[in-house]
C-alpha cells in the first residue's frame, strides 16, 4: 500500500511551489514539514481535495479490471481462444496482476489522503461548521475505499491515522472488522451533522448525505449475506436506501444524464448521487483527465477501411470491457438505452475509399452490426440496399478476426459515455499519447438506489415493493413493465442500467451469483471451466498484490488459492 512517506514529499513539493523568489539568499525548502506548512483552514481545504482527487487516478487505472471483468455483462475482446485472462476467466490470477495491484493502491491512496487530513484537522483552529462537514465527507470516502478493498481481497488492514515514518509490519484485520469501520465511519458521517441534505451549484460532487446513506445501504445490503450479518442489516439497509430517494429524484428522461451528441446531457443532474468531476481546463485536471469516454468499445477501429484516420466520431478506443453478445441481445427494440446513440450498431466512414467493390465517401454506412444474426442471403439483400457497406457482423462473430480489419475483430460498442471535449486522437497509443477528457464519471446515482432497494425488498419477502422500483426503471427507458421479478430479472436491469458505472463484480458476488452468470453468459469463462461449478471458490477474492506482501516483510498474508498462501 502507498506509505505517507510518498505524501510527505508531494506536500513539501506544492508547498515550495506556491513560494518564488527573486533572491540568492533563498529559502530552504527542504525544511518545510507538514506541520509548519499546514496552519490553516486554507491548507487543510488543500488537504481535502487531495483526497477527493485520489478518485480520478483510481478510476483511470487498469483497477476498474476488478469492477468488470470476471462478470456477465462484459466481456474482453479479441479472439476466443484458450489465451488466459485470469481476472476475467477465472484461469489464473497472478498476484503480480496490474490492475489488482492499482485497484489496492487506489484504494490506499485515498484512505492515506483522508488520514492526513482528518489527522491535521483536529490540530486546526477550524470553524465548527467546515470541521464537521468535512470530517463527514472524509470519512464517507474513507468507508467507500475500505468496501471497495473489503469486497476485493477480503480482510485488509485498517489505518485509520498518518503515517509519519516507514512502516512495515501490517497486519490483515477480518472481514468482519472491516465492515465495522465502513459502518462506523457512515454512521458518523451521516450523525454529525454535517453533510447537506442539498449542495449548492459550486459544490456538485462533494459528499452529501445521500451519498453516505446510499453507501451505508449497499454496505448494510451486503453485510446481510454474510455469515457475521448483524440482526437488522436488511432492515436497516432498506432504511438507509429509502432516505436517498427524497434527496435525490430520479430523472424523468434518460437523456438528461447521458445525450452529450444531442446536447440534453446535464453533469449535475439532480439523479447523480456522487461523480467525479473534471474540469473542461486542463489545467485544473491535475494530470488526470476522464478517460471513461475510451472504454467499452471494440478493437483498434483506426485498422478498419474509413476508420483509418482516427477522427470522429469514433476516435480512441480502449477495448476493454466491451459490451458481451447476450447483454446486447437483452434489450427491447424501443429501449432508449439500445439506441444508436447509446449502442453502436451502424459505423460511418470518417474518410473516403473501397473495399471489395464497395466504395464509400465520409458519413456513409460501412459496416453493420445487426442485434439478430442474418443469413448470408439476408446480408447481401442489406448490401445490396447499402451499397456502402462492406461488412456486415452477426453477434456470433464479434470474436471473429477479419482481413478487411487487419486481423481484428469488432463488435457493437456502448457510447453513453461519449465526451464531446474530444475531437480527434492523434497520438501514439505507445506514447500514452491519449486526448485529454473532460467528462465527469459516475460513481452512484439514484437508479442504483431504487435497484438495491428492489434487491432489499425482495430478500426482505416484499415482492411488490421490488417490482415497482424495476418497473420505475423500466418505464423510463421505455421499455414494458414486467408482470414479476426475481433476484435474476433485477441483476438484468442492473446490467442494463448501470452499464460502465456500478462496481458488476461487487454486485454479483454479493448475490451469489457470480460463477453462475459469469459462466451462462461470457465466452471466455466457458472457455476454461466445464460448468459454474467448475470455478474454484477462491475466485471469490482477489489475490493480495504480492508487491505488498514483500513490502509487508510477509506480515501481509496471501488469500487462499493463489501463489505464495500458507
Amino acid at each position: 500500500m502507498k506509505r505517507t512517506k510518498y505524501i510527505i514529499p508531494g506536500m513539501l513539493f506544492y508547498a515550495a511551489a506556491m513560494v518564488t523568489s527573486c533572491s540568492l539568499d533563498e529559502q530552504n525548502f527542504s525544511a518545510v514539514t507538514s506541520n509548519n506548512y499546514i496552519q490553516s483552514e486554507t491548507q487543510f481545504e488543500e488537504l481535502v481535495n487531495a483526497a477527493y482527487m485520489q478518485m480520478r487516478p483510481l478510476y483511470n487505472s487498469t483497477g476498474v479490471n476488478c469492477m468488470f471483468y470476471g462478470t456477465d455483462i462484459y466481456s474482453r475482446t479479441g479472439e476466443l481462444n484458450d489465451a488466459q485472462n485470469g481476472v476475467d476467466d477465472y484461469s489464473y490470477i497472478d498476484p503480480m496482476d496490474g490492475g489488482v495491484l492499482n485497484w489496492w493502491n487506489g484504494n490506499y491512496d485515498i484512505i492515506t489522503k483522508v488520514n492526513v487530513a482528518l489527522d491535521h484537522g483536529e490540530n486546526l483552529s477550524l470553524s465548527e461548521n467546515v470541521r464537521k462537514a468535512r470530517t463527514a465527507e472524509l470519512k464517507t470516502l474513507r468507508a467507500y475505499a475500505y468496501f471497495n478493498l473489503v469486497e476485493t481481497f477480503g480482510g485488509v488492514p485498517i489505518l485509520l491515522h498518518e503515517l509519519t515514518t516507514p512502516s512495515f509490519n501490517f497486519q490483515r484485520a477480518t472481514e468482519e472488522e472491516v465492515y465495522q469501520q465502513i459502518i462506523g465511519d457512515l454512521t458518523e458521517a451521516i450523525q454529525s451533522g454535517g453533510l447537506k441534505q442539498q449542495l449548492n451549484t459550486n459544490e456538485f460532487g462533494r459528499v452529501d448525505m445521500a451519498m453516505a446513506h446510499h453507501l451505508l445501504g449497499k454496505a448494510l445490503l451486503t453485510r446481510s449475506y454474510k455469515p457475521f450479518a448483524g440482526n437488522d442489516d436488511l432492515k436497516q439497509a432498506i432504511s438507509h436506501l429509502e432516505a436517498v430517494l427524497p434527496l435525490h429524484s430520479m430523472s424523468p428522461n434518460w437523456d438528461l444524464l447521458f445525450d452529450t451528441q444531442g446536447g440534453s446531457y446535464q453533469y449535475n443532474n439532480p439523479e447523480i448521487i456522487f461523480s467525479i468531476r473534471f474540469s473542461a481546463n486542463q489545467l485544473y485536471n491535475t494530470g488526470s483527465s476522464s478517460g471513461w469516454y475510451q472504454h467499452f468499445k471494440t478493437q483498434q477501429l483506426n485498422q478498419w477501411p474509413g476508420l483509418i484516420d482516427r477522427t470522429g466520431p469514433y476516435w480512441r478506443c480502449d477495448p476493454s470491457y466491451r459490451a458481451g453478445e447476450d447483454y446486447l441481445q437483452s434489450f427491447e427494440d424501443q429501449d432508449v438505452r439500445n439506441s444508436e446513440k447509446y449502442v453502436v450498431r451502424h459505423l460511418y466512414a470518417t474518410g473516403s475509399g473501397q473495399l471489395n467493390g464497395h466504395s464509400f465517401n465520409k458519413g456513409d454506412e460501412i459496416i453493420y452490426m445487426p442485434k439478430q444474426a442474418m443469413t448470408a442471403t439476408e446480408k447481401q439483400a442489406y448490401q445490396a440496399l447499402h451499397p456502402s457497406v462492406y461488412l456486415v457482423v452477426n453477434p456470433n462473430e464479434y470474436s471473429k478476426l477479419w482481413p478487411e480489419g487487419n486481423q481484428n475483430v469488432i463488435s457493437p460498442f456502448i457510447y453513453k459515455f461519449y465526451d464531446t471535449g474530444v475531437t480527434q486522437y492523434t497520438g501514439s497509443v505507445s506514447e500514452g499519447e491519449d486526448p485529454m477528457g473532460t467528462r465527469d464519471i459516475i460513481v452512484f446515482r439514484t437508479a442504483e438506489t431504487k435497484l438495491l432497494l428492489a434487491e432489499a425488498y425482495l430478500k426482505n419477502g416484499d415482492p411488490q415493493k421490488a417490482l415497482q422500483q424495476v418497473n420505475d426503471i423500466r418505464t423510463r427507458a421505455g421499455a414494458t413493465k414486467l408482470a414479476s421479478v426475481t433476484l435474476d430479472t433485477i441483476l438484468d436491469e442492473s446490467g442494463r442500467e448501470l452499464f460502465g458505472e456500478a462496481n458488476r463484480w461487487m454486485d454479483l458476488k454479493r448475490t451469489g451469483k457470480l460463477f453462475e452468470r459469469a459462466y451462462t453468459h461470457n465466452p471466455f469463462v466457458r472457455r476454461h471451466h466445464t460448468s459454474a461449478a467448475d470455478i474454484d471458490s477462491h475466485f471469490l477474492l482477489r489475490p493480495i498484490p504480492q508487491s505488498q506482501i514483500e513490502r509487508s516483510a510477509n506480515t501481509i498474508t496471501q488469500n487462499p488459492g493463489y501463489a505464495g498462501a500458507k
